[in-house]
């Protein structure tokens, strides 16, 4: 459990049922995805201790899907991952193909993450990142396990 966030730590004190029955693979790897959320949902500039922190401003996308775009928001995904998501080594992005929705941008995350069993034992970890026209990131773990 020395592997999630300290707010959730918190959180798990006060309230117990919140972390009963999940083993401490599965809150490592669900906290991974909550801190990228609020990660990559944070522009850029509006955290007064860190101005780096967060991704800049995408809301104006939706028209601008080109490739310097992809590759614009693929390296400031990867620089933001690897600053302040250190639990996620490794970290790859792709971005994926989806015909369906035109103005919503969809990228595949993956990196490691350090298992309960031990420091030297990784267990892959991949994800979904869809940004849509606004510039808010969605974010849907896979199950490849």
């Amino acid at each position: 459990m020395h592997k999630i966030r300290l707010l959730e730590r918190l959180s798990a004190l006060e309230d117990p049922g919140l972390t009963d029955g999940a083993p401490p693979d599965r809150q490592l790897r669900e906290s991974v995805v909550q801190h990228l959320r609020r990660l990559l949902n944070t522009r850029a500039g509006s955290v007064p201790i860190d101005p780096g922190y967060g991704m800049p401003d995408m809301s104006n996308i939706a028209g601008s899907f080109a490739l310097g775009t992809t590759e614009f928001l693929s390296e400031a995904l990867i620089r933001q991952v690897s600053r302040y998501e250190p639990r996620l080594t490794d970290p790859r992005i792709e971005v994926e193909k989806e015909n369906r929705d035109v103005i919503t941008l969809r990228f595949a995350l993956s990196g490691y993450v350090a298992s309960g069993r031990g420091e030297a034992k990784k267990e892959p970890l991949a994800m979904t990142l869809r940004i849509n026209a606004t510039g808010q990131v969605f974010i849907e773990a896979r199950n490849d396990r």
